[in-house]
């Protein structure tokens, strides 16, 4: 009995090794990464943020330093990382959208909703978002930082479609209103930081149903009762 123990027992032991043996060999070492991302990207840009896990395994990746060094581009807002054995891993980004942009020492620069500057351009550049104007403002390396007054409509503006969000041409922010200048050259009173989601709702519906270009001034202070003045 004693012998046929050792002979199961030896057998166990060397499944054993032969699972470590495989477990740890280089079938299942990173090979290859896939990104995957609603807005076009550089994925070369991302090359130098994912080299040092090329040739990990894959069963012990470090996914939380994966997505953490990821989220180091300033175009990235949120990474999702899925396993695909043996050897590949698949990176489900949500890439920032500049949605306005404000005006500093002759350049336009654009910027997300949380801040982050994506882009410069000369102030003779064509841009189709918003611009800022009446903001206090600094910078945090290659941040701006606003009031918290703006997180509110820059959030609505990240969610609008380039389409909606095109036609708004300048937004000024002045004894705690907030006065909108279409692109065809008509203002919008959208009054005080509340209510903003219905406000742009209404407004929306209101260019739909009108030609922008004969519209010369909106009134949504009250939203149960918009005013519009036609030219």
């Amino acid at each position: 009995m004693e012998k046929k123990y050792q002979i199961v027992l030896m057998l166990l032991f060397f499944i054993f090794l032969t699972f470590l043996s495989f477990l740890f060999s280089p079938f299942f070492h990173v090979r290859d990464f896939v990104f995957h991302s609603r807005t076009e990207m550089n994925k070369n840009e991302l090359r130098s943020n994912i080299t040092k896990f090329y040739g990990n395994n894959l069963l012990f990746l470090n996914e939380e330093e994966l997505k953490n060094d990821l989220l180091k581009h300033n175009l990235i807002s949120s990474v999702q990382i899925e396993k695909s054995f043996p050897s590949t891993v698949h990176v489900v980004i949500e890439a920032r959208k500049a949605v306005a942009w404000l005006k500093n020492n002759e350049q336009k620069l654009m910027f997300s909703a949380d801040g982050i500057i994506l882009r410069e351009e000369d102030l003779a550049a064509e841009i189709n978002l918003p611009q800022l104007e009446g903001f206090a403002y600094y910078f945090d390396n290659h941040k701006i930082l606003l009031p918290p007054v703006t997180d509110d409509i820059l959030n609505i503006f990240n969610n609008l479609d380039p389409t909606y969000l095109k036609k708004i041409k300048k937004v000024i922010y002045q004894d705690n209103v907030y006065k909108l200048y279409l692109e065809e050259g008509g203002g919008v009173n959208l009054g005080r930081n509340e209510n903003l989601e219905e406000k742009f709702a209404i407004l929306n519906s209101i260019l739909n149903n009108n030609q922008e270009a004969e519209i010369d001034y909106i009134n949504l202070q009250v939203t149960k009762h918009p005013v519009i003045k036609l030219k």
